[in-house]
């Protein structure tokens, strides 16, 4: 069935970042063969980097958030469109590739409009690294009117600076996280529905809620490439240009791992509409499939 107008209308209120939709035009891959295999081959691609290592205390509770410090988040990426302003986020998951989200690209889709920033907390700072994007790989079953499947690989033009202040995160197992599980989301959103986009890195921790509970709690399809974060009461949340930024859990090792891409919400921090973002663990074949060292 076709969507309607009220339908599209209710998904870009629901965007964490809205620009308005464009035909699909990214790269389709065939599909994967042996998926198993393939995760494998991207777990083992984030044992080798070093992954997921960030400094003692990282975990605090961009809306209720608080600002983040220098090498807090060192997998943390500011998208710029036209090397001018922030549009969106991004994740460092390998030394040349990032993974945000799909709907970011939906107007902008030809790469050399876009540049990453890595490897600060501070927007207007001298100090980070600026890389050149050299591709974008939309997720082929991307769908611009119900988000599922939102999720972009982003290959850089050439292998980024390692250091304490940029490292990649690590990609998850296969498993979802528990219900309940204590993660954090990042990003340069606005600290408010409606408000202006932060200036500084800002941090929030969040719960996961079970599947069960983020299908109550809204009025579209959550797909099973979706997972809600959040707090049943609001107040905590990601909001508009927190798209494609990373929401973190970290594990027993110590390790911060993938979770999920931030994708959309209905507002910012409302309550019984916690924030939307795709479940990683769901695109591992097709992350392994065209990630390429």
């Amino acid at each position: 069935m076709e969507p309607t107008a009220p339908d599209l209308q209710l998904v870009s209120e629901m965007m964490k970042h809205v620009p308005v939709p464009a035909p699909y035009s990214g790269c389709r891959r065939t599909a994967v063969t042996t998926v198993v295999a393939i995760t494998m081959v991207v777990l083992s691609l984030g044992v080798l980097l070093d992954c997921g290592l960030a400094p003692p205390g990282a975990l605090t509770r961009i809306v209720g958030g608080t600002s983040a410090s220098r090498g807090e988040w060192p997998w943390q990426v500011s998208l710029w469109l036209r090397r001018r302003e922030h549009r969106c986020g991004a994740v460092l998951v390998a030394e040349r590739w990032l993974l945000s989200a799909a709907h970011c690209f939906d107007v902008y889709g030809d790469p050399m409009q876009w540049a990453a920033f890595l490897g600060t907390p501070f927007l207007s700072s001298a100090e980070g690294q600026l890389e050149r994007v050299a591709r974008i790989y939309r997720h082929p079953f991307y769908n611009l009117y119900t988000l599922d499947y939102d999720v972009a690989l982003l290959e850089l033009a050439g292998p980024v600076r390692r250091s304490r202040l940029v490292r990649p995160i690590c990609l998850p197992g296969p498993a979802r996280p528990p219900e309940g599980a204590r993660c954090v989301i990042t990003g340069w959103g606005s600290l408010r529905e409606g408000g202006s986009m932060a200036r500084q890195l800002q941090k929030a921790a969040v719960r996961v809620l079970s599947e069960q509970t983020c299908r109550r709690f809204y009025p579209v399809q959550i797909s099973s490439r979706m997972l809600c974060a959040g707090f049943p009461q609001g107040g905590v949340d990601s909001c508009s240009g927190d798209a494609g930024g990373p929401l973190a859990c970290r594990e027993p090792s110590g390790q911060w791992v993938l979770t999920g891409v931030t994708s959309w919400g209905y507002g910012c921090g409302r309550p019984h509409f916690p924030g939307v973002y795709t479940r990683v663990a769901a695109v591992l074949g097709w992350i392994g499939q065209n990630i390429q060292e």
